[in-house]
């Protein structure tokens, strides 16, 4: 929070206060010293915020395959694409070097689909000099966390509304599929009808939480623990998230959670009414998945509730879950939180009471 704006507002006010003698007594100091003590305050850095001058800063030079895949001549793929096979195998390997292969990449570029979310592309990213500079802080963080960690080679590509895995992490390789964030009004997203609720991830803003939560996930997978019942979901979920708070720690709760404003008051205002729910019906320890896709899944809403709540409401408890845990818990690091596998211990140790 800026807090200059508050300053000019309220400083005038405690300076002729002073110079009218207005502020006298032990009653109107108090009153004073509230007033000044309020500024620093609103200027609190982000619970997640920590010191990362020693982690070295290295930058990060983004690979963008799609520039070169669209901008040859598909008649001409095989000869045009050789100079590039080096820095792109892990999109063309072998298969480049196959009658069929060859094929699959020429329809693959000559379809118009494909062809308009390129040009899309290249309107919306342009330039990726800002993501690059995005990316390269969010993986100081990362360094910061998990020392052992280099920074990946980071490529891009067309994905054809690949909406499953718009980020893909593994084995010190991210790619992103630039065509999943163009825009929750990106046309193309009508022809591959997209529902509006799994729109709101795709804007532009969104690609580092995205990466975020493609790197978290991995780590998450890594660990070998499997969530079996609600609350192992709900803990899971919000571990994940808590990981994206540490990774980015001023981005929004709302960009977070893909929440509108309106979603993300819903869910403040409701957390202790849907956590209540949650007891009084005895669904923290169930195995049945559809219950945990109502309440942890991709939907508009959380269908349990109501039509104007917000969705994932079971995800929502169970980030504030963890976020309650790792304030109690200041000794336990994030790599150890990842690595709990009881979540009834997360549950406890959180003293969670919305």
């Amino acid at each position: 929070m800026d807090i200059r704006p508050i300053n000019a507002q309220i400083m005038p006010i405690v300076t002729k206060l002073v110079e009218n003698k207005v502020v006298t007594g032990a009653v109107n100091l108090v009153v004073l010293l509230m007033i000044v003590s309020f500024l620093p305050s609103c200027n609190r850095k982000s619970p997640f915020e920590v010191n990362i001058s020693s982690v070295k800063a290295e930058p990060v030079s983004i690979k963008r395959y799609e520039q070169v895949l669209f901008t040859i001549d598909p008649k001409n793929l095989r000869v045009e694409i050789d100079p590039f096979i080096t820095d792109f195998e892990i999109f063309l390997g072998q298969e480049i070097n196959t009658l069929q292969g060859q094929q699959q990449l020429v329809d693959y570029v000559s379809n118009p689909f494909n062809r308009d979310l390129f040009n899309d592309v290249n309107v919306v990213w342009q330039n990726v000099s800002e993501l690059e500079k995005q990316l390269a802080q969010l993986f100081r963080y990362l360094r910061y966390h998990f020392p052992e960690i280099q920074n990946p080679q980071v490529y891009t590509y067309v994905s054809g509304v690949d909406f499953e895995f718009p980020v893909y992490f593994e084995d010190g390789i991210l790619v992103i599929a630039l065509d999943m964030f163009l825009g929750r009004g990106n046309i193309n997203y009508d022809k591959a009808g997209l529902p509006a609720f799994k729109r709101t991830r795709f804007v532009p803003e969104a690609v580092v939480t995205e990466v975020a939560r493609a790197i978290g996930r991995h780590f998450l997978y890594n660990t070998g623990n499997r969530p079996e019942n609600l609350l192992d979901f709900m803990v899971n979920e919000g571990k994940l998230l808590y990981f994206i708070d540490a990774m980015l720690p001023s981005v929004s709760d709302s960009l977070k959670m893909y929440y509108t404003t309106h979603q993300l008051q819903w869910a403040q205002n409701n957390e202790g009414h849907a956590w209540a729910f949650l007891l009084n019906n005895e669904m923290l320890y169930s195995a049945d998945r559809q219950l945990i896709q109502k309440l942890t899944g991709d939907a508009p809403f959380t269908s349990l509730f109501s039509t104007v709540s917000a969705p994932r409401m079971g995800t929502y408890n169970g980030w504030q879950i963890v976020r309650g845990y790792m304030t109690r818990n200041r000794g336990v690091s994030l790599q150890e939180l990842l690595n709990i596998k009881d979540s009834r211990e997360i549950l406890s140790g959180s003293r969670y009471r919305p």
